[in-house]
């Protein structure tokens, strides 16, 4: 868990601050067509990463330095399914439209 924890807390950091930055150029009408096409891509890999950022920081802070599989199933399949009904969330109700 301790390598999935070290690989995506660098890339969920990337996205967050990618994300944030994009939302505070469009609020201030710059850039707002690419960006607008960026926030409507990044949204599930941000998501992703922050499942699996959150998602192996609690196994490694619960399990104690042991690795249980019972505790990351216990963890991961919640995850996984709220990931996945993000999604379909994603895909097959779009709310926003791309300028």
């Amino acid at each position: 868990m301790d390598a999935l924890r070290r690989a995506s807390a660098p890339i969920f950091y990337f996205l967050g601050t990618l994300t944030i930055l994009s939302i505070v150029l469009v609020q201030r009408d710059m850039f707002v067509r690419p960006l607008s096409l960026f926030l409507n891509v990044v949204d599930l890999p941000l998501l992703l990463a922050a499942m699996l950022y959150g998602g192996s920081t609690l196994v490694s802070s619960l399990g104690r330095g042991k690795t249980s599989m019972p505790l990351a199933l216990t963890v991961f399949i919640p995850l996984i399914l709220a990931f996945g009904f993000f999604a379909w969330l994603n895909f097959a109700m779009p709310f926003a439209e791309v300028l």
